[in-house]
């Protein structure tokens, strides 16, 4: 992990403490204010989690045997088309594949490969306007057709890139190209300083929007990343930076609809949105902080224990266990995610196994809904929401649902 360089420090995002006027929404409980230029819709206590509604898929992708092109593995991501139909990014094959309105197979676009039309890893998608596919391939974009014929690509310079985010002090993981053409990017902090063994704390996450050639940055806001803590493990790992249970993080999502950037520190039961025109909205919700309990902590562990990732590390992980400090108040959420239509999908845990609250573009809450299993939202419109399920065999599907 490179938390190492990372600052040893929390960078949450400042809570607003001068409040203009006010003013009761028709939608019950809602409050819409201004507090020095930021909107902030409250909308108060929400209502139990547990009467949450059980969807029902209304079409479903994927198979466990059967053609290639219905077995899907390591989703990256799934939008609508304008015609119905779903375009996937199927990192597993290094593929773009198209399905029809109802689920059945389109076309297959792609595949590993240097190659103009081919992918190192597909990770992410935009629906431009035409129903033109871009597929993003690390900082390059790859344009396809609705029925898949390769347009064109446009590679980003990965030089320039690092440069920009070295002359502003930090470095970043990942991140997503805009519809406009701009590019969003969460930055760390660079920190060479040894590392030492010390309190649980969060790095600082800059959330940025760089332009087209990466000649210029803006900064969004400030949020602190996932909490860690630096152990001493011995061994070859030495001190090294360590996830505990229950650690509060920021995730972030795009809001193709109008180029909007979401972020969501689970820290405090609110969501934060930066409009392309510059304006900040803030999305809360009342909420109390609940305990973690040691059972749900020996149970967070043996998820890691049995988790394919962490077998090479898992004497690392138990030494770390023993001493590191545990939380005492888990995360208000897991993740949140957002619809092409600007629908925010706040998902209660991070695996996507438990209720999801849905708050309207305006961020307005709506309403509670519960997926039959572990689903990830990935695209939602007037009517409809778009994603991926896992089941207990690690099995994927794409799968629709109407509301």
């Amino acid at each position: 992990m490179p938390g190492s360089r990372w600052l040893q420090a929390l960078a949450a995002t400042a809570f607003i403490a001068c409040v203009g006027a006010g003013s009761q929404d028709r939608r019950g409980e809602v409050v819409v204010r201004d507090s020095a230029g930021v909107r902030i819709i409250d909308n108060g206590p929400l209502p139990p989690l547990d009467s949450a509604q059980l969807l029902v898929p209304a079409i479903r992708i994927g198979v466990s045997e059967g053609p290639a092109e219905y077995q899907l593995f390591r989703v990256s991501d799934a939008k609508r088309l304008g015609d119905g139909a779903i375009a996937v990014t199927n990192s597993g094959t290094r593929e773009l594949r198209i399905y029809e309105s109802d689920g059945t197979h389109r076309a297959t676009a792609g595949g590993a490969g240097p190659g103009p039309g081919e992918f190192r890893y597909p990770s992410a998608l935009v629906i431009l306007p035409g129903d033109t596919i871009q597929v993003q391939d690390f900082l390059d974009r790859v344009s396809f057709a609705s029925d898949g014929e390769f347009l064109h690509r446009e590679t980003g310079d990965r030089q320039v890139f690092n440069d920009l985010l070295l002359a502003a002090g930090g470095f970043s993981e990942g991140g997503a190209w805009l519809a406009d053409g701009t590019y969003f990017a969460p930055v760390y902090e660079l920190n060479r300083a040894p590392p030492r063994p010390g309190p649980l704390f969060r790095p600082p996450m800059t959330f940025t929007r760089m332009s087209r050639d990466f000649s210029a940055l803006d900064t969004l806001g400030q949020f602190g990343g996932i909490l860690q803590q630096y152990v001493d493990v011995g061994g070859q790992r030495g001190v090294s930076a360590f996830v505990p249970p229950f650690a509060t993080n920021t995730s972030w999502a795009l809001a193709s609809a109008d180029g909007s950037i979401i972020a969501g520190d689970n820290a405090s039961p609110q969501i934060d949105r930066f409009h392309p025109d510059g304006t900040h909205a803030i999305v809360r919700w009342s909420a109390q902080a609940l305990p973690v309990t040691a059972q749900e902590v020996e149970e967070w562990k043996d998820r890691q224990r049995n988790a394919s990732w962490a077998q090479s590390q898992l004497p690392a992980l138990e030494r770390a266990w023993v001493t590191m400090d545990i939380p005492e108040t888990k995360p208000y959420y897991g993740r949140v995610r957002a619809g092409s239509d600007g629908t925010l999908w706040v998902m209660s845990d991070d695996l996507g196994q438990g209720p999801t609250m849905v708050f309207s573009p305006d961020g307005h809450f709506e309403r509670s809904v519960r997926f039959p299993g572990q689903f990830t939202v990935y695209d939602s419109g007037p009517g409809w929401v778009l994603g991926v399920l896992r089941d207990e065999n690690e099995v994927e599907y794409v799968q629709l649902y109407e509301l």
